[in-house]
């Protein structure tokens, strides 16, 4: 079994996985062989084969193939079971190690699959343990799988005769039958180190204490073999950096096998994947959306997304296509942020076009999304002014205005829609003087004063040339009324809010030189 300890410190340190399991089929297939066996996993069917499902792996195998090696053990194991019938428990288990071994193994290979012990007689603890645990109940004999970090071995009749069964040792210390003396002795000896306590002896009894103690307290099902193969073969992947085929392997591997690695690695290499992808593609960007579906840091994906979608040249269609697929993601909450994260990268680029019309249309999006969102509100109130600042000015926008502003209460916030409302208010005061509109020009002098007034904008934020109109008209109606008086002290108080205004400083002196 591969060596991953590194690996699995690595991916503690990462500390960003999710442990659920992955949704079934959910992977590629490498033949409809492979494909029937998974669907009858999936399935719990009853007509699922252990052989069937170790040979899968291997691409080049069907129905057919499989069925002569099935032939071949069918054989082997009956020839065994004959000649075994008279032996006592440990000299059957020894035997039926020494005929396998001389059988079916020759090599010890690491990166090999089942299909390989009837190719070239390559095998590896896994493979080795899956036939060796096939025959044990062909020929009823109790065994309990036993798994460590880097390893799995068999122990035939764990509760009495605890006989190690090691596949990658041929010869007789491949099985090996401690001594019931030598289990009581190593046990009280365990209870003198204070390693284990009388108590759980008393209730295991000495052979289960010496089984779990030595061999470890947990065993896996035999049919989690086929999930280990699948891990071990995502390893080798993962190891060459061919990190799509290891996760697929792993994803098959979490079908049947349960360790938490299986998981952990599985999300690790995704992970992987993810920063070595060529995102120019848009057929990759389905990888974005499983690893959103598995992780859990979302600040994270939200970056990642930012610089798929800034880094690439994409075509219109491209983004449609990639706002489908996050539609796809499971978690509601996960897909609104990175939706969110989308609408902005759009919303910016539809402004750097000057496309002002599909700029607001992602800047809704986003509001909706995130009504806190700033770089949405700069946005609709830049873009909704500026449509609105390419109409005829008149007493109508004023109501455009409020409409907007119902619509979008934000809009206070934001210096433009002052900037527009006070050149607004300037220009209805110039136009109802200039009209000899009196009670209507102070109306909205009134409302213009009360507006620049109110802002923390310094004064000069504002339309000066507006604002000198304004002023300018006041003085000119004040002027023809013969009031040169009161139009040199309106147009003073403009002076207040636009200093040195030309327009103002003009007319004043004007008024002036009439006397």
């Amino acid at each position: 079994m591969n060596k991953v300890l590194g690996l699995v410190f690595c991916f503690i340190a990462l500390n960003f996985f999710g442990q659920n399991k992955t949704d079934s089929l959910n992977f590629a297939f490498y033949s409809d062989f492979e494909a029937r066996q998974f669907n009858k996993i999936a399935s719990n069917d009853s007509d699922y084969n252990f052989i069937d499902a170790l040979l899968s792996i291997d691409s080049l195998y069907n129905a057919d193939k499989a069925s002569i090696i099935h032939l071949e053990l069918n054989n082997f194991f009956n020839k065994t079971k004959t000649k075994v019938s008279s032996y006592n428990d440990k000299k059957k288990v020894k035997y039926v190690f020494n005929k396998v071994h001389e059988r079916f193994f020759k090599k010890y290979e690491l990166d090999s699959n089942f299909s390989d012990i009837f190719k070239d007689a390559t095998y590896n603890c896994v493979t080795g343990t899956a036939l060796y645990a096939h025959i044990f109940d062909f020929l009823e004999i109790p065994y309990q799988i036993k798994e460590t970090p880097t390893h799995v071995f068999l122990v035939a009749y764990p509760r009495t005769l605890n006989i190690l069964v090691e596949t990658t040792v041929p010869g007789k210390l491949g099985s090996y039958a401690p001594s019931e003396t030598l289990m009581k002795k190593a046990v009280d000896e365990l209870v003198e180190m204070k390693l284990i306590t009388s108590v759980d002896v008393n209730r295991l009894g000495y052979n289960r204490a010496f089984n779990e103690y030595f061999y470890g307290d947990g065993s896996i099902a035999k049919e989690e073999l086929i999930g280990i193969q699948y891990f071990n073969r995502g390893i080798s992947y993962l190891n060459k950096e061919l990190y799509e085929l290891a996760y697929n392997n792993f994803l098959k591997s979490q079908q049947v096998y349960t360790n938490k690695k299986a998981a952990i690695v599985t999300e690790t290499t995704l992970h992987f994947l993810i920063d070595k992808l060529d995102f120019s593609r848009i057929d990759n960007f389905n990888w974005f959306v499983k690893y959103a579906d598995s992780y859990e840091d979302v600040d994270y994906l939200e970056y990642k997304l930012s610089k798929i979608l800034t880094n690439n040249k994409w075509l219109d269609d491209d983004y449609t296509t990639i706002e489908k697929k996050l539609g796809l993601i499971n978690n509601k909450e996960c897909q609104n942020k990175l939706l969110e994260v989308y609408y902005v990268v759009l919303a910016d680029r539809a402004h750097k076009f000057q496309r002002v019309s599909e700029a607001l249309y992602y800047s809704n999006k986003i509001h909706k999304l995130n009504p806190d969102n700033l770089d949405a509100k700069n946005y609709i109130a830049t873009f909704e002014i500026d449509r609105l600042a390419q109409k005829n000015v008149s007493a109508e926008r004023e109501f455009d205005l409020d409409s907007l502003l119902k619509k979008y209460p934000f809009l206070k916030e934001f210096g433009i829609y002052n900037r527009y409302r006070t050149y607004l208010y300037s220009f209805l005061v110039a136009k109802s003087f200039n009209d000899n509109n009196k009670l209507k020009g102070q109306e909205y002098l009134f409302q213009l004063e009360r507006l620049i007034e109110n802002k923390e904008e310094s004064t000069m934020d504002f339309n000066q040339e507006a604002i000198g109109n304004a002023y300018g008209s006041i003085g000119a109606y004040y002027y023809r009324k013969g009031q040169k008086k009161k139009a040199i002290e309106v147009m003073k108080g403009g002076l207040e809010y636009s200093p040195e205004n030309a327009n103002i400083l003009k007319k004043i002196q004007l008024i002036k030189n009439s006397y």
